[in-house]
Order: C-alpha cells, then structure tokens, then sequence
C-alpha cells in the first residue's frame, strides 16, 4: 500500500496504523466475505449500531443485543458488545453465504473498513484515522483517498453520535471511578439500560441517547452522593 511520508509508519500496540486524510490506500471488496471471517471478539457494535439492527430486524434492543451479541468489558463496570460469532472460522453471525445478512445497516465498523475512525482523545478537536486490518492481502485494487474513503462511509448522524459517544465516555468513567467498585453491579446496570436499551424505535436516536446520558449521569452521581 502507498501512504504519503507523514503517516506514522507501523501499526500501534493496538494494531492500529494512524493515517491522514490526504493519505491514500489500496482496496477493493470483492465480496468474498474473508474480512468477516476469523473476528471473534474483534467487532464492537456501539448504541446506534444496536439501534439500526433492531429497526432493521423489527426487534427491541435488548432482544438484539441478547440473540447476536457477547459481552465484554472496556474496564470494570464499563460493559460493551461484541458480534457474536459462528463456529466455523469464526465467522460474524451475520454472514450468509459469504454475503453480509444485514448490509443496509451493517455496524459502523463494518462499513469502514480497513479504516476507522475516532475523535483525538487529547482534546485538540482533530478527527483521527486509522488503518486497522494487519491483511495485507486486502490492500489491493483501486487506490483510495482516506478522507474520501471516510467522507463516503462515515454518515453525519454517526460522527456526531461518535464525537458525543467519546466525550461522554470520559465524563462516565470519572464517574464510574468515583462511585467505586462497590457499586460495580449497579454500574453495570445503568449502563445496561441507559446506553443499550432505553430507546424508542420509532424515534430518533440522537435525541434518545442524549437525554439517557444526562440521566445515566444523574444516576451516577446519586451513588457517589
């Protein structure tokens, strides 16, 4: 792959290879399905992905979230969701005869693949892009732009959902940290239910999740009082 000299070279202890948006890759799906094979544990499914999957597949969250999901957890008393996998090759859940079953609404992940994205966490108000598959055998066919790949494949309600998400999530974690592990459960609980589950479908999902985090917050606070 071709990337120009600015870029960081080598992948991060994350795996991940930051990358500008004036910088340039090679790929092409051809629809094999290999990049939803071998993913167990490796694809994260946010609040909006759940969202869009219950729409999509006329269910509640929580009956999403309990059929297609594992939980895992970011730190103590921090819960998210991984897509379940199949047996054989461990294969996303999703994945039927080597085509995605829900591709109209597959997670944000998914979508920008071998990208991601995410907002610089030291505050400068950069928006970071990342190389995130060690595959080399992906990065061939069309030469593509990053900021292009990104514009193409990133929607607007999602970035503003993913600059909210990682801006809550600090504010969560302190206090997450203040409250104490001697409420881990309640912790659990809370965000069980505010961040994954307490959505109407019928409406929007931004303003849902605002609101859930400002009483998430409120809730919290209450257990450090």
């Amino acid at each position: 792959m071709s990337a120009k000299k600015n870029s960081k070279a080598g992948f991060d202890e994350h795996g991940f290879k930051l990358v500008l948006s004036g910088d340039y890759f090679q790929f092409d799906c051809s629809g094999c399905g290999d990049c939803c094979r071998n993913v167990r544990d490796s694809i994260m499914v946010e609040s909006l992905d759940i969202y869009r999957l219950a729409r999509f597949l006329d269910l509640e969250m929580s009956e999403v979230i309990l059929r297609y999901t594992d939980t895992a957890f970011l730190a103590w008393g921090f819960p998210v969701f991984m897509l379940k996998t199949k047996e054989h090759q461990d294969a996303c859940i999703f994945l039927k005869d080597s085509r995605c079953s829900v591709q109209q609404v597959k997670p944000r992940t998914c979508r920008l693949y071998p990208l991601g994205v995410g907002p610089d966490d030291k505050g400068t108000g950069e928006w970071l892009n990342f190389i995130v598959s060690k595959k080399q055998h992906h990065f061939k066919g069309r030469r593509r732009n990053v900021g292009d790949w990104v514009s193409e494949n990133l929607t607007p309600d999602e970035r503003a959902f993913v600059i909210a998400d990682y801006n809550y999530a600090g504010e969560l974690a302190r206090l997450i940290k203040a409250v104490g592990k001697r409420h881990e459960d309640r912790i659990i609980e809370l965000i069980l239910f505010f961040k994954y589950t307490a959505f109407d479908m019928p409406e929007d999902f931004q303003p849902q999740y605002t609101r859930n985090m400002e009483q998430l917050k409120k809730q919290l606070k209450a257990l450090i009082r």
